[in-house]
């Protein structure tokens, strides 16, 4: 098995609840080392690490994105949905660079519910690869041949439709990041299966 996996999940205000933490549980679970960096909004004072995410729960950052992050060779970055946290990932350059750098390199990338349409599509990372999104913004996607699956993995790409399948989606990012067998592992740690 290979040894501890370095992740970066991205959230901003507006980022979806369910998804944000069934990533970072599931993540947690697996033995990753996360780390949980916040996207600023655009004209939004850096430094105060606390997130507003869609239902109006709150959730601190362990750090902020900015000019200063790098890459920090993570071996995957994720992306949580909900609208407006899509959008501050999808108006952030500095963030978009940093995700950019990292799939260039052929390193493993997240994004579930609205983030593909809203921010990989339009930044050109879904060119020539299969995706899903949320149902109801499926037509944002060039490709919606497989829009409506529940999970979409594409070599170093993995999608995900929405709230309901998080754990499936969380648990897909284990198997690449580590192994089927610590898939189905944490799957059984949280009373749930993992084909």
């Amino acid at each position: 098995m290979k040894a501890s996996r370095r992740v970066l999940v991205a959230i901003a205000n507006g980022s979806e609840e369910i998804e944000a933490m069934s990533i970072i549980g599931t993540l947690v679970r697996a033995e990753a080392e996360v780390q949980v960096g916040k996207v600023y909004e655009e004209g939004e004072e850096q430094g105060s690490l606390k997130v507003l995410l869609s239902r109006g729960v709150k959730l601190v950052a362990d750090f902020g994105i900015t000019d200063e992050t790098q890459d920090d060779d993570y071996d995957a970055i994720v992306l949580p949905g909900g609208i407006g946290g899509a959008q501050n990932f999808h108006d952030s350059d500095i963030f978009v660079s940093l995700i950019r750098s990292h799939f260039e390199k052929g390193k493993l990338l997240g994004a579930i519910c609205a983030s593909p349409a809203f921010v990989l599509e339009p930044h050109g990372f879904l060119e020539g690869r299969d995706a899903t999104c949320y149902p109801a913004l499926s037509e944002k996607l060039s490709n919606r041949s497989k829009a409506e699956q529940r999970v979409v993995i594409s070599d170093n790409l993995i999608t995900e439709n929405g709230p309901g399948s998080a754990i499936d989606f969380s648990l897909a990012l284990v198997e690449h990041l580590y192994d089927k067998e610590k898939a189905q592992e944490v799957a059984l740690s949280m009373a749930t299966t993992y084909d």
